[in-house]
């Protein structure tokens, strides 16, 4: 066939007819959600499913509270679990930031979310890796010491022709399993039972991968928070003193009387704060308001 020199505006003309098609059903990473929560409505670290979920097509469901804030966290914590899955990273949704479906594991703060999260990541996958070996070994009758992985699938050493892939094996399904997770956010020991993949194996993770989130940004697709928009937000900004080591003696609050859409002054100890309907509301407010500071408790220079 001959590639025609025709553009898409000459195809629709000559043509007469577009079609347009569409999904009814979200997302398939979001609809097997299947996290598990304690009585505290906290998600439950110690169930396998509120780690991630796999869908009937093989694609994979990370949650994490990690978010991205431009340091390919994202990123990284999807290799983690690639490798440990032993999928490719194109096939790694990571579900992040949402309290509602991910584990607390801490601020994303200090570049330290490798280091804190990684370990979570990595041996909640592991786990996870583990139980799918277990159920392929059943379904393929041999031990799993004798299965292989590539590409979320699970082979018999020797005989191509005996395999499995994870969506096969419990697509749209729980997992049902429990595993170890001490301790809470930042610090928690999440399946310090199971032992990853060792190191000297890795292919992907330690490997230059394309940002996840840069495609977006480019398209002006992602969201940022300051693109967050809920029924009833309210917008706050910080009034900060002159100088460090002070605390607010008095806030006038007439000074900021005649601005429209003024919520609230804020207080807790040192800091002050006010709330409006409108960003530019907050913003006016927090320029207006009088507070007089206290003398700072030591020598500092004034702020810029």
């Amino acid at each position: 066939m001959r590639n025609l020199p025709i553009s898409r505006r000459q195809f629709l003309t000559s043509t007469g007819g577009l079609i347009v098609s569409f999904n009814l059903f979200r997302p398939g990473g979001k609809v097997f959600a299947q996290f598990a929560t304690l009585p505290s409505g906290d998600i439950d670290p110690t169930s396998l499913d509120s780690w991630l979920a796999i869908t009937p097509d093989g694609l994979v469901t990370f949650y994490t509270s990690k978010v991205e804030i431009g340091t390919g966290t994202i990123t990284a914590l999807a290799q983690i679990v690639a490798e440990e899955l032993d999928i490719p990273m194109a096939r790694i949704k990571m579900d992040s930031g949402d309290t509602s479906r991910t584990i607390e594991q801490g601020s994303t703060v200090g570049s330290r979310s490798i280091e804190r999260a990684g370990p979570q990541v990595r041996q909640a996958a592991a786990a996870a890796r583990q139980e799918l070996m277990k159920l392929a070994a059943a379904r393929l009758g041999v031990p799993d010491s004798k299965l292989t992985v590539a590409d979320g699938v699970v082979s018999v050493g020797g005989d191509a022709t005996k395999k499995i892939s994870y969506g096969e094996l419990i697509g749209g399904k729980k997992f049902n399993s429990k595993i170890t997770a001490t301790g809470s956010g930042w610090d928690m020991k999440v399946a310090p039972e199971v032992k990853p993949k060792d190191r000297k194996t890795y292919k992907i993770v330690g490997k230059p991968i394309k940002r996840v989130e840069i495609p977006a940004k480019v398209t002006g697709e992602h969201d940022y928070i300051h693109d967050v928009r809920i029924p009833g937000m309210l917008h706050g900004r910080v009034v900060r003193p002159p100088v460090i080591n002070t605390e607010p003696l008095s806030i006038d609050q007439d000074s900021v009387r005649g601005i429209p859409g003024v919520v609230m002054i804020v207080r807790e100890g040192n800091f002050v704060g006010v709330i409006a309907k409108t960003e530019w509301g907050a913003i006016k407010a927090a320029r207006a308001l009088k507070v007089s500071w206290a003398k700072p408790t030591s020598k500092v220079p004034a702020t810029p």
